[in-house]
């Protein structure tokens, strides 16, 4: 993977946490925040001379913003108050609620996305081969399916959307992916009876991407962590409210095509399959201690590293993390890396079973049975920030079954 590029919006780096660099944006989106930035100081009379004059600004600059439905700015990306959320209650220490150092909606959400075929993606594939191909046999997806319909959502275009808020097998399902904790959720839209579109906050709470229901009024909406889905601020944090969890999985692109030949793709946006090529975050999953924004705790223990992947099972109504060392270490290796590995464990008194694949820059696991566990997955320092208390045990209850 690609290294990380430093990004000068971010807030500057905390004495006591080292800050990774950030990942650089694909080019249009560094130009739109200039522009941005350059309008709000009253340069709109000479972008209007240029758009009639300048069709390179229209395509690279104009478009975007309308394809992103962005009116104006909230968030000023260094202090938490300038984007203007309801923060009463706050569930979590506000000194821990920071601006991750892009505004509200930076990243665009996905709204009801149209979506691909097989065989559409295998030939988007084939006329972008020259340039590295599109969705890969070995590209990390997040597999779903309900009602037996299955739809792939490609990590590698969540990076640029975070969110895609879709419709699934009739159900209402929100997709959310946080590249600096590598976290993927899959959860319901309808909360008490209502449903919700979610979008990127541009707050960050212990190195996770809090998210928020979009609301006509703002003090209306409430923020959510995107691992677990809990309501940290806000209308849903005075009720307590969780997302519903659903299973997923994360995968490679060519097995859940193998699993599931009749499955769909979201298809993103034209526009960005420049940018969806690009890995932003480099060796920062596998290659570095350092992280992109500080946690409280940190994790300091030497049995697993601090970015060691979990798989994040609800069982009895409570997450249980399981660490990819352990997935592994109870998985015999096979020949053909594509067939995968299986395993078993007990998990809180349940024989889990499962299968994981693992490729040079990877790994990824499913949960065979009990069929339907909500799963999510994370790297181990942001859910270790936000539930210390159950790690208390080296394999946190896991144990091994014959």
């Amino acid at each position: 993977m690609k290294p990380t590029h430093n990004d000068p919006s971010l807030p500057p780096s905390s004495p006591q946490t080292p800050q990774e660099p950030t990942p650089k944006p694909p080019q249009h989106l560094g130009q739109l925040r200039r522009c941005i930035h350059w309008l709000g100081q009253g340069g709109w009379i000479i972008a209007l001379l240029l758009v009639l004059t300048a069709g390179a600004l229209i395509k690279d600059v104009i478009i975007p913003i309308m394809q992103g439905h962005i009116v104006h700015i909230v968030g000023d990306g260094k202090h938490v108050s300038s984007y203007g959320f309801n923060l009463q209650p706050l569930l979590v220490p506000r000194q821990e609620l920071i601006a991750s150092g892009q505004c509200k909606n930076f990243l665009v959400a996905l709204r009801q996305p149209k979506v691909l075929d097989v065989a559409e993606v295998s030939a988007i594939n084939r006329r972008l081969r020259d340039s590295g191909g599109f969705v890969v046999a070995a590209s990390r997806v997040i597999g779903v399916v309900i009602n037996g319909q299955a739809r792939a959502y490609p990590l590698q275009m969540l990076n640029w959307h975070g969110i895609a808020n879709d419709t699934l097998g009739g159900d209402p399902i929100a997709v959310i992916y946080d590249g600096p904790c590598d976290s993927s959720l899959v959860a319901s839209r309808v909360i008490d009876g209502k449903k919700l579109r979610f979008a990127e906050s541009g707050l960050v709470y212990n190195s996770n991407a809090l998210i928020y229901d979009h609301q006509q009024q703002a003090k209306n909406e409430s923020l959510w962590t995107s691992i677990g889905g809990r309501a940290i601020s806000g209308p849903a944090a005075a009720n307590h409210l969780t997302l519903h969890a659903m299973p997923c999985c994360v995968v490679p692109w060519g097995v859940w095509r193998k699993l599931h030949p009749n499955t769909t793709m979201i298809a993103g946006d034209p526009a960005l399959y420049d940018a969806y090529r690009k890995d932003p975050y480099g060796a920062y999953y596998f290659e570095s201690g350092l992280l992109r924004y500080p946690v409280n705790p940190r994790w300091d223990r030497s049995i697993y590293r601090l970015k060691e992947p979990l798989l994040l099972l609800k069982l009895n109504g409570h997450w249980r993390p399981v660490a990819f060392a352990d997935l592994l270490a109870h998985a015999p290796p096979r020949d053909n890396p594509l067939a995968g590995r299986n395993g078993t464990l007990t998990v809180a008194g349940k024989r889990i079973t499962y299968r994981c694949w693992v490729y040079p820059q990877s790994t990824t696991a499913m949960v065979l049975s009990p069929e339907h566990t909500p799963t999510t997955y994370c790297l181990l320092f942001a859910w270790y920030a936000q539930h210390p208390n159950e790690f208390a045990g080296a394999h946190w209850g896991v144990a091994t079954t014959p």
